[in-house]
């Protein structure tokens, strides 16, 4: 098990004030006399005890359930473990001691699990997160070191030994904890991926506070989910304002110069244009279609793309929008009568939706799309695909992409996954933007508010 290293006593209070400035900028509202009471609080506690540390603080800081996962990572960053010492046995006895230790590994989390011990869950992840996500090869997303992760731990086989380790007798008892199971893994699920979310944030081991600071800057794919609740309920308002930006930018719309207009308003005053008429720009409206990826961690890019494209949909005749894995469903009344940012379970419910194995394709998309909704796209359709082009080697939309490309006005696409992640491993980014009208980097709100000013 990790030790734990305490800052010295006289360091202790810029420690804490270095806390709640993370979970002020973290949008948890945090008093004066909060802050003293912590203070107050960790004078009375074992400070060697690195448990009751982290009880006292987070009894005296935190009032809301939906800011556990802001505290957690802050307090991890404030107060770190000192760093595992890899194990010697382990490379002495090559893969058949990896394998023992990866199996001691997967019991003793399991155990973790059914105690609820929360301190050594977030041990024993670490843990594994070190061992199996890869997060110090590359810089994908954490939805994807979370699910290499999980892969190589083999979540069915967690589940099977959390079940073996119960003592249940009845059939009743066996569904309880069955259904507890099932619970218990998908919150470690969600407790992973945000601590692997926290790692990708690390710039040599101190906390990006850049992040934190403006949810508009927010890397949406490496958002923990007390973020993303930060990042929905800036969006709206966001959402508003473009909208309201957008309808004064048409309305004062130009084209120059009305000659004929001046001129026969000038007769008026003796043929001196006192008062030149200008030529109102009257665009024709275009239809728009959206198109966007729900699998992995793109889910919770997806409803800030849609919600920004619904405040806009005034400035289109008409919007319809698709969710789509390996399979497609159309959300546009769902959309409609959603009063704010959707949950992405909101979207994944839909029948259809996922046909063969629950990972993207958009060569099977695409073209179902064009089979059931071609007619929809003209020479007055505007298509905006969200995605992150990963194609996890199937094959190329290309000729799809070609085809809409043909058939529509414009065609853009949005990559939530940053510039310098496109092409790697399975992505076709380049690939793609070449069938498109323009290929959008919107890693964070911010990029994706942007997209949608050029766009409309």
């Amino acid at each position: 098990m990790a030790t734990a290293t305490i800052p010295p006593i006289e360091g202790v209070p810029a420690a804490i004030l270095d806390l709640v400035r993370r979970l002020r900028a973290g949008g948890l509202p945090v008093s004066t006399s909060e802050t003293l009471d912590a203070v107050n609080a960790f004078t009375t506690v074992d400070i060697s005890n690195r448990i009751d540390v982290r009880t006292a603080l987070k009894a005296t800081l935190v009032k809301d359930t939906s800011h556990e996962v802001l505290f957690e990572r802050s307090f991890e960053t404030v107060f770190p473990r000192v760093q595992r010492e890899r194990r010697s046995d382990a490379t002495a006895t090559g893969n058949s001691g990896q394998e023992r230790g990866d199996e001691q590994l997967m019991d003793d989390l399991v155990r973790a699990l059914r105690e609820g011990d929360v301190s050594q869950i977030d041990v024993l992840l670490d843990e594994a997160i070190e061992r199996y996500a890869g997060t110090d090869k590359n810089q994908q997303s954490a939805g994807h070191h979370t699910q290499r992760a999980l892969r190589k731990m083999n979540v069915s086989d967690l589940y099977r030994r959390y079940l073996e380790q119960g003592e249940a007798e009845s059939a009743y008892d066996k569904a309880v904890d069955a259904a507890e199971a099932a619970a218990v893994l998908e919150h470690m699920k969600l407790r992973m991926e945000d601590l692997v979310a926290g790692r990708l944030r690390e710039v040599e081991g101190q906390f990006s506070m850049q992040s934190l600071e403006d949810p508009e800057d927010r890397p949406l794919l490496q958002a923990g989910p007390d973020e993303l609740v930060a990042m929905r309920q800036a969006m709206r308002p966001l959402a508003r304002r473009l909208a309201t930006r957008l309808g004064n930018r048409k309305r004062r719309g130009t084209q120059g110069l009305d000659m004929r207009r001046t001129i026969r308003a000038s007769m008026g005053t003796g043929g001196v244009p006192v008062k030149p008429v200008l030529r109102r720009k009257r665009p024709t409206k275009p239809d728009l279609i959206v198109l966007c990826d729900v699998s992995g961690s793109t889910a919770q890019f997806a409803p800030f793309t849609l919600t920004l494209l619904h405040a806009v949909h005034q400035e289109f005749r008409r919007v319809r929008s698709f969710v789509f894995i390996d399979g497609i469903v159309e959300i546009t009344e769902i959309l409609s009568n959603s009063p704010g940012v959707l949950d992405p379970r909101q979207l994944l419910g839909g029948r259809g939706l996922i046909v063969k194995d629950g990972r993207s394709d958009y060569q099977r998309v695409l073209s179902t799309f064009l089979e059931t909704w071609g007619d929809a796209v003209t020479a007055k359709t505007t298509v905006i695909i969200a995605g992150d082009t990963r194609s996890h080697r199937r094959d190329s939309a290309s000729p799809e992409l070609a085809e809409l490309s043909h058939r529509a006005r414009r065609l853009y696409w949005l990559n939530p996954e940053q510039r310098h992640e496109w092409d790697s491993l399975d992505s076709c980014a380049y690939e793609y933007a070449n069938h498109c009208t323009e290929f959008f980097e919107v890693s964070t709100i911010r990029q994706l508010i942007d997209a949608v000013t050029q766009i409309v």
